[in-house]
């Protein structure tokens, strides 16, 4: 279960690795295609949301294979529409096709503040 931070914006750090036999390649296109584009239209709720596949030999210390940086305007928005909302169907579809659920980790980060 992903660790919920106060009410109000959120930035988070999604890391995960794709279920046995699927490549990272195919989760990049379906993310490219689909999760981005359609995440990125709720413009109210998504800021911001870019993905990055690891480079690497399998077993690196990351242990992911794919990390996305989500910016919300509003954690519990973003949790309703992501849960609820029918235009994100497909995108809730493919990350669990793709996707090794046990292998999900999400973190709430804060940035460091130069001069601070």
């Amino acid at each position: 279960m992903t660790p919920q931070p106060a009410d109000g914006p959120a930035l988070v750090v999604n890391m995960f690795r794709m279920r046995p036999g699927i490549d990272p390649a195919w989760f990049a296109e379906f993310s490219a295609r689909i999760d981005q584009p359609l995440c990125l239209s709720h413009t109210d709720v998504v800021r911001r949301f870019d993905a990055y596949r690891v480079q690497g030999a399998a077993g690196d210390p990351v242990g992911a294979d794919i990390v996305e940086v989500m910016e919300v305007s509003d954690w519990n928005a973003w949790a309703r529409l992501r849960d609820d909302h029918p235009s994100l169907r497909p995108v809730m579809s493919g990350f669990d096709r793709l996707v090794d659920p046990a292998s999900v980790r999400s973190s709430f980060v804060v940035p460091i503040l130069k001069g601070q």
